[in-house]
């Protein structure tokens, strides 16, 4: 055990005593913490002239809904909603640039966007059309809304009956909550996502591709334990490297973004952020899943760039195809008509990273399973990780 352990640190120090690991390593915690902060820097115009810069805007919609937190979403206030956007007169261009939006509805901006959602409003004009009745039945329409988006999709009957049972366990009424910190990390997180993989790739690439152009992969072979521990060791590191760096980047996103936008939020239901959602979790249970789905897509990627390693015999053309798998994916659209193509290509690791699959108003039947597209996703990339780290072991093993 105490040789495993230090072929371990061995594996560990080739890594991280190069110059160029550790440069990666600086920018790419640099570019996180920048990332993060990034929308808080430049300003608001209107009509041409600055009007506040982002951070002050950032802070003075925290102040108005922090006054509006722990209030229930119900008619009352979603009547003091509707009679503060009557105020704003109803003319051509941006509502929002005129000062009866900032003075009177500005402070019910998060109220009205549920409004919005559950009404299916797209101008202030249509506010009228909603009656007291209306409001009176917020969670009802909210929730018919809900249950004709899923009725719309091309699903199966028994993946919509599941869908729509999950939606009906959502706990209503909801109260609201300031939620910036979490609105600001389920923006980040795909980004550092992306940090993570780009990271990995280069890191892990000359894991057993390095020993073919330094010529090292003979000796190991002759060595005591060149066909068995050496190899565990380096995928060992691997995927430990993976997970460690997964961790330290997700922390430095999530304690940088709640240090300036705030920590509160963390109960409040995920339809505060996309009302019509149909998963019943917290804030603060959806950034864990996300978390954890992104560390199953890393380990995914870090897997796949440990085979291609160990097959090819040059770093630069592994990192060179592990990149264009990560990249090419982002500009890939599938429509959700074909929901088998839809969710196949959302198995791509860098494609498991966009937030939008996890709060999918999509169940998935496979061969008679009922799932969510995140129990998919974390199941597929631990299966397939096991699968190909063996790969990568005899692949190595096997080279001549």
């Amino acid at each position: 055990m105490s040789s495993y352990c230090e072929l371990i640190k061995f594996e560990y120090r080739k890594i991280l005593c190069k110059r160029s690991t550790l440069i990666t390593l600086l920018l790419g915690i640099l570019l996180t913490a920048l990332s993060c902060v990034g929308p808080l820097m430049g300003n608001d115009y209107i009509n041409g002239e600055v009007f506040e810069s982002n951070y002050e805007a950032m802070k003075k919609d925290r102040e108005y809904n922090r006054r509006l937190s722990g209030r229930e979403l119900n008619s009352e206030l979603l009547s003091e909603t509707i009679k503060a956007y009557r105020h704003i007169p109803l003319s051509e261009g941006q509502y929002s640039d005129t000062n009866e939006y900032q003075i009177y509805a500005r402070p019910y901006s998060e109220i009205f966007y549920h409004i919005r959602k559950a009404y299916n409003i797209n101008s202030l004009k249509e506010i009228s059309s909603i009656t007291k009745e209306n409001l009176d039945d917020f969670y009802t329409i909210r929730q018919s809304r809900v249950e004709n988006n899923i009725d719309d999709t091309t699903m199966s009957f028994k993946e919509k009956a599941n869908s729509i049972k999950l939606s009906r366990a959502v706990k209503t009424p909801f109260i609201y909550s300031y939620m910036g910190g979490y609105w600001r990390f389920f923006s980040q997180i795909q980004v550092t996502a992306l940090i993570i993989c780009f990271i990995c790739s280069i890191c892990i690439s000359p894991l057993f591709a390095g020993e073919y152009i330094d010529g090292m992969d003979s000796l190991i072979f002759s060595s005591k334990y060149g066909k068995n521990k050496i190899i565990c060791a380096k995928l060992f590191t691997g995927i430990t490297f993976t997970v460690l760096l997964s961790i330290l980047l997700t922390i430095i996103s999530y304690v940088t973004v709640m240090m300036f936008y705030g920590w509160d939020g963390s109960n409040a239901p995920i339809q505060l952020y996309i009302p019509l959602s149909i998963i019943p979790l917290t804030l603060g249970q959806v950034a864990m899943l996300y978390f954890i789905i992104v560390l199953c897509g890393n380990i995914l990627s870090s897997a796949l760039t440990m085979l291609l390693s160990a097959k090819l015999k040059s770093p630069f053309i592994v990192l060179v195809i592990m990149t264009v798998i990560t990249i090419l994916p982002v500009f890939v659209r599938v429509s959700e008509d074909v929901l088998w193509i839809y969710h196949l290509i959302n198995l791509i690791p860098v494609k498991m990273f966009d937030f939008s699959n996890i709060i999918s108003i999509f169940s998935i039947d496979l061969l008679g399973i009922i799932m969510q597209p995140y129990e998919l996703f974390i199941s597929f990339a631990i299966v397939v990780s096991i699968i190909l780290l063996p790969l990568a072991y005899r692949s190595f093993k096997n080279h001549n």
